[in-house]
């Protein structure tokens, strides 16, 4: 920080030497230098997304930097001066900053590792679900076949039913009661799931595909011409050589329920 005030009292020297002389003819040359020269100092240490700042965090950005740059584990000393040198607000900031690099440099190791690292960082449920976010997109740069996951339903419907409505929503069996995908339907036997249809990133049909996990599918229907509500829940496994599944409800599969 010393820098700042040091540049700061510099800065004003010259705004010193026009306002004691009464001979100066470059006015324009003396507060324009001045101008700049404060707002280098503003920006250039002072800015709230700025890499800048003291020499130390410099040298650990540097040093951060050179293990992405070299796709390894970022040293444990190093994660410690992070954690006590970087400001607390600006670690979500910075986190993010170099996640995002190595992913996008296909840095997956140096990925990996960051985001072990600096998961306690994101707290606030926006941070979070950044975090979540991030964590999908190296999912997808490691496994980019499940990134096309889906699960395409086809119904057989109740005798009668033309006109329709629902809902197949999947969840982890034993899990949370989150689902991993959800969809509304229409007047369309033909239902069609994927990664896009969960609320949380990374919580979804890629992850149920990579971790084996069995599947809980809810459905429930409306239909026009019948009163009552038909259900159908099922449990079962994806098979794992592919990234897209089918499963098909047959007609006799659904039951009813009276409003």
């Amino acid at each position: 920080m010393i820098y700042i005030y040091i540049l700061a009292l510099f800065s004003l020297l010259p705004i010193f030497a026009y306002v004691l002389s009464q001979k100066t003819i470059n006015k324009g040359y003396v507060f324009g230098i001045s101008f700049l020269i404060i707002i280098f100092c503003i920006f250039s240490f002072s800015g709230k997304y700025s890499f800048l700042g003291s020499v130390k965090e410099q040298n650990i950005n540097a040093k951060i930097l050179l293990s992405i740059e070299q796709d390894i584990k970022v040293p444990n000393e190093l994660v410690s001066l992070f954690d006590i040198r970087i400001n607390q607000d600006e670690k979500v900031f910075w986190a993010q900053s170099y996640i995002f690099k190595a992913i996008s440099e296909k840095k997956l190791n140096s990925a990996e590792s960051l985001i072990s690292i600096f998961e306690k960082y994101f707290k606030s449920s926006d941070e979070k679900y950044l975090f979540y976010t991030l964590y999908t997109q190296l999912r997808d740069a490691k496994y980019p076949i499940y990134r096309e996951s889906k699960l395409i339903l086809e119904l057989s419907l109740p005798d009668g039913c033309k006109k329709f409505q629902g809902n197949a929503s999947l969840f982890i069996m034993n899990g949370p009661k989150i689902p991993i995908a959800s969809k509304d339907f229409i007047n369309d036997s033909k239902v069609i799931l994927e990664n896009t249809n969960s609320s949380i990133p990374g919580f979804d049909l890629a992850s149920a595909y990579l971790n084996q996990e069995t599947i809980d599918l809810k459905i429930f229907l409306e239909c026009e011409e019948i009163a009552g509500i038909f259900t159908t829940d099922n449990v079962f496994l994806f098979d794992q050589n592919m990234h897209i599944n089918q499963h098909i409800i047959q007609s006799n599969e659904w039951l009813k329920k009276t409003q």
